[in-house]
């Protein structure tokens, strides 16, 4: 067995090298494939400083859409065989744990695809600087988090079946989930220069592909979470929102988006009183948040 690792990246240096070297340490990758889709930073040469024979570099000069990436992969079908499995990578992702353990018990169960488990680190009026040293480990400059979302990214191989965002996105039925998720650490937030310059290739990619409809705000305080909302990163990970957190109290925010909150709802996370908000009428919801 093999396992085949895509990633298309596009201004990313601040925390590409963290990234890769977690990738290499946890992903147990036959080899990498990296596309730097025309970044305007130092986005490829500090991927080139990882080049080898598990890992290879290339410039990607073609508009960016989630399909894509499935795209570049059946591009190198000619390196998979029937039990190979590949995983679909992002530059601000991660790795914490042991890919082929959890691809082992897919293999073993007869899964063929694996979600990932996302904490996502945000930013929160408690950090001391809005600025991000690319030398320090990420958890330590935005040591703030969720669980809070997770969606599949690894995929055994069949010459059947030629996947695309509809398919993955919508959980098509081809696809059987292993209940083995793969915890990683995402950070999408890390300086107020990143965001901006994140926020503005976003937008612009959306006026030919809606690939980030979601993303409407260039604000930077718009991005802000308020720590109290949060766990902070001690080592570990804890699953479930912060103890007392009253989710008819707390304001919409980056980490508590209708999407997080329903991720949370579907993987068992919430508690009792916290599932009452999704049965609450709009009347309901706006009582209990005055009263």
């Amino acid at each position: 067995m093999n396992i085949w690792g895509f990633m298309i990246v596009k201004d990313e240096a601040d925390i590409l090298g963290q990234t890769i070297e977690s990738l290499l340490r946890y992903g147990g990758f036959s080899k990498i494939f990296i596309f730097d889709n025309n970044s305007k930073d130092d986005t490829f040469e500090v991927a080139q400083r990882f080049a080898s024979d598990r890992l290879s570099v290339s410039k990607l000069d073609e508009t960016y859409s989630d399909d894509l990436k499935y795209e570049m992969v059946y591009r190198h079908s000619e390196i998979f065989s029937h039990s190979d499995w590949f995983a679909i990578l992002d530059g601000d992702e991660i790795y914490t744990e042991s890919q082929t353990q959890v691809i082992e018990f897919a293999t073993t169960h007869n899964f063929n695809c694996i979600e990932h488990n996302t904490a996502q680190f945000y930013f929160t009026e408690k950090d001391i600087s809005l600025d991000f040293d690319r030398s320090k480990p990420a958890a330590e400059q935005r040591p703030y988090y969720l669980l809070n979302y997770g969606e599949p990214r690894i995929f055994k191989f069949s010459e059947g079946l030629r996947l695309n965002t509809t398919q993955v996105k919508g959980r098509s039925p081809l696809l059987k989930i292993s209940p083995r998720k793969l915890l990683i650490y995402h950070f999408q937030y890390r300086s107020a220069q990143q965001l901006e310059k994140r926020l503005r290739n976003r937008i612009e990619n959306n006026k030919s592909s809606n690939n980030w409809g979601h993303v409407r705000s260039s604000r930077l305080d718009d991005y802000i979470v308020p720590a109290k909302h949060l766990h902070r990163f001690n080592g570990t990970i804890t699953a479930g929102l912060p103890k007392n957190s009253n989710l008819y109290k707390i304001r919409d925010n980056a980490a508590y988006t209708m999407a997080n909150l329903n991720w949370l709802k579907k993987n068992d996370a919430l508690t009792k009183e916290q599932l009452t908000f999704f049965l609450a009428t709009k009347w309901q919801r706006l009582l209990r948040k005055i009263w």
